[in-house]
């Protein structure tokens, strides 16, 4: 609905030109305001994830996420960024509502990785610890807005993932898993429980172990 009021703005814009100027710069106002409701309406959409509840870890977060921050690092994956937000229950940082502290791990070798990002959380549950990632996608504000122009996508190379961007996708998701399960390996190791039984497979389109 929002793309073709979009490109209908646009079309008005462009044939209202030639008899008002006031008119046109109308029509291209409401596309700019169209624009900016797509970007408001993103919703991170959750597409794999993995969690574990470790008896008596309360208090043990911080620890587990800058460790995870440090494996990752020493893995020396590419184009990898990483930071701490408040983000909602969307997974999209925000300051006017519910909010709990995630790390945000992107890879961003490409425009279309880039909309992939692991989400990453260590909060205290009763005495225990719950940690968790979710693999998210949604694109970034200027893509959203190239996705309303017919054939802009493909133009700026944001198309469906083929084969060489599902094997990045995955190589990516699996390391940030892998460190975090090195962290809570560490940390059940330091309480005194065996880290080998937990279940180490992700739930989701990837099914990463």
């Amino acid at each position: 609905m929002l793309k073709a009021l979009f490109n209908l703005f646009i079309v008005l814009a462009f044939l209202s030109f030639i008899i008002s100027r006031m008119l046109c710069v109308l029509f291209l106002g409401m596309a700019g305001l169209t624009a900016l409701i797509a970007v408001g309406e993103r919703r991170a959409e959750v597409l794999d994830n993995w969690f574990i509840l470790i008896k008596g870890a309360k208090g043990r977060g911080n620890d587990v996420i800058s460790r995870t921050k440090e494996f990752v690092s020493a893995f020396k994956a590419p184009a990898v960024e990483m930071k701490e937000e408040k983000v909602g229950s969307d997974l999209v940082p925000t300051q006017f509502r519910e909010t709990r502290d995630f790390l945000i791990v992107a890879d961003r070798r490409t425009p279309k990785l880039g909309c992939f990002k692991t989400c990453v959380n260590a909060a205290d549950y009763g005495d225990g610890l719950f940690l968790s990632w979710y693999l998210s996608y949604m694109p970034d504000a200027w893509q959203a807005v190239v996705g309303l122009i017919p054939g802009a996508r493909k133009a700026a190379g944001l198309d469906e993932l083929n084969l060489f961007d599902k094997q990045d996708l995955t190589a990516y998701a699996t390391c940030v898993h892998h460190c975090l399960l090195e962290a809570t390996d560490e940390l059940m190791l330091g309480l005194g429980q065996d880290p080998s039984k937990i279940d180490r497979r992700a739930r989701g389109f990837l099914g990463i172990t």
